[in-house]
Order: structure tokens, then C-alpha cells, then sequence
């Protein structure tokens, strides 16, 4: 069966993963992470899309972006798994693939989606066991958007800021949002399905997320 063709253009938001070849952990090293930032801060500034998170392990990357002025999101994808492959193989002495299949691009169609996407993304480094708190794994977003730690590749993506006005207590929400378990979570790799917006199960996370997201605010 043909793949359906990527939903593409301007101004549409993206929740993308890339996978190692064969679930492989290749991002091992310091190194490893910090030249694949750098490269997609060079993508970044030559195709001009806004990215809002990434959350780099070891064996896989989300990013949360999205794509404006006539850049699309395949040529943003094609331009960083290329050159990330080819350097990483080179550092590394290595031949043969290094992403698995193609990258997949779930399109985000609106801010409580979002949100769930973003909390999603930073409880992965817990998910996998990594950490015992989120702010413990580098290669990640989280404590730009929990604590307002600068970092000069991300801005804050719109589901998060319309959460509350002012800035200390949206920081707050925001913690206890991520650190508070959910039914969902017990559902991995939701988030990452072929059919993610239209799934039954996804609606019922994006509910649950955006649920506990409105008592917190009361209680805080």
C-alpha cells in the first residue's frame, strides 16, 4: 500500500520522531547530543521554522515545530537526518543507515492537542527510565518551560502560555502538570501513532491532560 502523502504548507504545527535504525541506541555521547542541537539550530536558521521543544534519547528524538515562509517540513526533515547521519558515521567509524525508515510527522490541530504533546514529550526521559525527574535529563526543553531556563533555539508554544498570565504560576502548573501520573501514561508511545489525532484513545489523553491542567490552576 503507497504511504499517504505528508499534509504540508505553511504555518502547521508538527509533533515529529525519528528513530534509530532497528531501535538501535546510537546517541550515546555528550558529543552525540550536543552536534545534534547544533545542526538543527543550523536547520532552524536556514529554513526559518519555530521550534517549541525537543526531547533527545537515545534511541529516539521528538521535536515539536512548526513550518513558515514556503519551508516545508520535509525539507526541514531531510536537510537534519542527512547531515546528522553522515557526520555521525563519520565520528564513529560506521556504515549503513542510521535513522530507521522515514521520520514520522503527526500534524497538531490545536492547543489542547499541543499541550498534551508537549507533557508527552518531557515525561519521556521518566517513561524510559532515564531520570526521577524530568529536570534531570539535559537533552531536553523541559526546564525552559518549568523553571525559564534560557535557551536560545526555543520559543514557548502558544498551548503553554495561554495556560495562565502570569509567568511564576504558569511555571507551577506547568511542573505539577508533568510530575502528576495519569491513566494514559500507562499507554506507551500514544502520542507516536500513524493515526494519533483521530484515535479514540488519543482524544480520551488529550482530555485527561487538559482536565488535570484546569484543577491545578484552581488549586494553585
Amino acid at each position: 500500500m503507497p504511504r499517504a502523502p505528508r499534509i504540508k504548507g505553511d504555518d502547521i504545527h508538527y509533533h515529529t520522531i525519528l528513530r534509530c535504525n532497528n531501535k538501535e541506541h546510537l546517541l550515546q555521547t555528550e558529543e552525540d547530543f550536543k552536534i545534534f542541537l547544533e545542526m538543527l539550530a543550523a536547520v532552524k536558521e536556514k529554513f526559518a521554522f519555530r521550534l517549541y521543544n525537543y526531547e533527545l534519547l537515545h534511541s529516539h528524538i521528538h521535536l515539536l515545530l512548526s513550518t513558515h515562509t514556503g519551508y516545508f517540513i520535509d525539507q526541514i526533515m531531510q536537510e537534519l537526518c542527512l547531515k546528522y547521519a553522515k557526520d555521525f558515521n563519520q565520528r564513529h567509524n560506521r556504515i549503513g543507515h542510521f535513522w530507521a525508515h522515514r521520520y514520522r510527522s503527526n500534524i497538531i490541530p490545536n492547543d489542547r492537542y499541543a499541550l498534551a504533546c508537549l507533557r508527552y514529550q518531557h515525561r519521556n526521559s521518566l517513561s524510559a527510565g532515564l531520570v526521577i525527574r524530568p529536570e534531570d535529563w539535559l537533552w531536553s526543553g523541559y526546564t525552559y518551560y518549568a523553571f525559564g531556563t534560557p535557551n536560545e533555539l526555543l520559543e514557548f508554544h502558544p498551548s503553554y502560555l495561554g495556560l495562565v498570565n502570569d509567568d511564576e504560576k504558569r511555571k507551577r502548573v506547568y511542573r505539577e502538570l508533568v510530575m502528576t501520573p495519569l491513566p494514559s501514561d500507562k499507554t506507551h508511545n500514544l502520542l507516536e501513532e500513524s493515526k494519533a489525532t483521530t484515535s479514540r484513545r488519543v482524544s480520551a489523553m488529550v482530555n485527561q491532560v487538559n482536565g488535570l491542567a484546569n484543577r491545578i490552576k484552581v488549586v494553585l
